[in-house]
Formats: structure tokens, C-alpha cells, sequence
């Protein structure tokens, strides 16, 4: 009788840790070039700003094609602190993540406006905090499968930068209906920092689930 074969033993070049964290590094690597193109936006570098977005977008494809070679082979043999189902959360989690700094840069590329110079250096904070988030995301994503306390400190940091950022989003809100009297520059400005405000939510989502992981692999 032949014996079916379940499970491919085709040896890959990278592990699926290697492929957690591979996926994570291009999150880290998607903060910081949507960095870049906010802050070259606000200072009315529209060529930069499409750049570094047209960069964040190659990444966001990257993951993707990380995203396909991931669940190919979620069946393996290969072991994980993390069952199937655990895994297939964390990498959608990831993916979600880098989804919405997308849109951050998607949305710098459909207009061309002036944003007022009182708001210029706020947004700037807010697209600093969320790449040291994309610095703590990585780390967490890396220190989840090797160590539990360490990962717990990310969580704690990623919460922290997260209301930093909810902070700062209500004084730009404030600071947009006193000085943006265009309409059209008020809302894309609004929509513009409510995008970057779902970035750091998203991330703090993420986090609050790796902690629940931790307390069910802990027991």
C-alpha cells in the first residue's frame, strides 16, 4: 500500500522563527520609512514624501509574499513555542499592522497640501512615537519566542508610546480647528493624524494579545 506523505520535509532557508521575525523587521522597517515620508510631507518635500512612501509600500507587498510562504508551510513539523492557530494570529496581527502605516502613506500621496507651521512639529512627534512603536513591535515579536519578561517590557513600552501618541493626537486635533482654515487642509490633516493615531492602536491591539499568549504558554 502507499504511504501518503502529510507533511513536506523540504528543507527551507529560513525557519518559521526566522519567518515571525523576517515579517516583524519589515513592520520595523514600514514605520520608519512611513516616518520619513510624513516628515518630508510636512515640510513641503512632496518628492521625498513620495519616495519614502512609494519604499513603505514595497515593503507592505514584501510582507505579504512573507504572509503567502508563512501559511504554506504552517503545517510543518518545524517547532514553535506557539500552536497553529497562535501563529496564524500573530502573523495576521503583523500583517494588520503594516496594512495601516499603508494607508498613512497612501493617503500622503493623493494630495498636496500645506499643513499649518503649528502643527508641523507635532505631527513630526507623532510619526517619531510611532516608529520607536514599530522598534518595540519587532522586539516583542523576537523576545515573545525566546523570552516571556523581556517580551512583557515591550508590551509595557509599546502601551505607553501608544497613549503618548493618543496625547499628542487631541492637542494637533485642537491646534487644527484654531489655525487650518482651508477645508480641504483641515480634514486632510485630521484624516491624515487620525491614520497615523490607528497605527499606534493597531500596535497596541498586537500587544495586548501577545500579553494574553503569554499568560496562556506560562501556565
Amino acid at each position: 500500500m502507499k504511504v501518503i506523505k502529510i507533511f513536506s520535509r523540504k528543507k527551507h532557508a529560513r525557519s518559521l522563527k526566522e519567518l515571525f521575525t523576517d515579517c516583524s523587521e519589515l513592520t520595523k522597517k514600514a514605520f520608519e520609512t512611513m516616518k520619513k515620508a510624513v516628515l518630508a510631507y510636512v515640510e513641503g518635500n512632496f518628492t521625498d514624501a513620495q519616495k519614502y512612501a512609494d519604499e513603505t509600500i514595497v515593503l507592505e507587498k514584501q510582507q505579504d509574499r512573507q504572509k503567502e510562504e508563512f501559511f504554506e508551510r504552517l503545517f510543518s513539523r518545524e517547532t514553535m513555542v506557539f500552536s497553529r492557530p497562535d501563529r496564524i494570529q500573530i502573523i495576521e496581527n503583523i500583517d494588520k499592522i503594516t496594512d495601516k502605516i499603508e494607508i498613512v502613506v497612501r493617503k500622503l500621496l493623493l494630495f498636496q497640501v500645506e499643513i499649518n507651521e503649528n502643527l508641523r512639529e507635532g505631527i513630526k512627534e507623532i510619526a517619531e512615537l510611532n516608529n520607536q512603536i514599530g522598534d518595540q513591535v519587532h522586539e516583542m515579536v523576537i523576545n515573545v519566542q525566546n523570552n516571556f519578561e523581556k517580551a512583557k517590557e515591550n508590551i509595557n513600552n509599546i502601551t505607553n508610546l501608544r497613549r503618548s501618541v493618543r496625547e499628542k493626537q487631541w492637542e494637533l486635533q485642537k491646534l487644527n480647528y484654531d489655525y487650518q482654515h482651508d477645508f480641504q487642509a483641515f480634514r486632510y490633516t485630521e484624516t491624515l493624524i487620525k491614520y497615523l493615531m490607528e497605527a499606534a492602536d493597531r500596535s497596541e491591539i498586537f500587544a495586548d494579545r501577545i500579553f494574553i499568549l503569554i499568560h496562556k504558554y506560562a501556565l
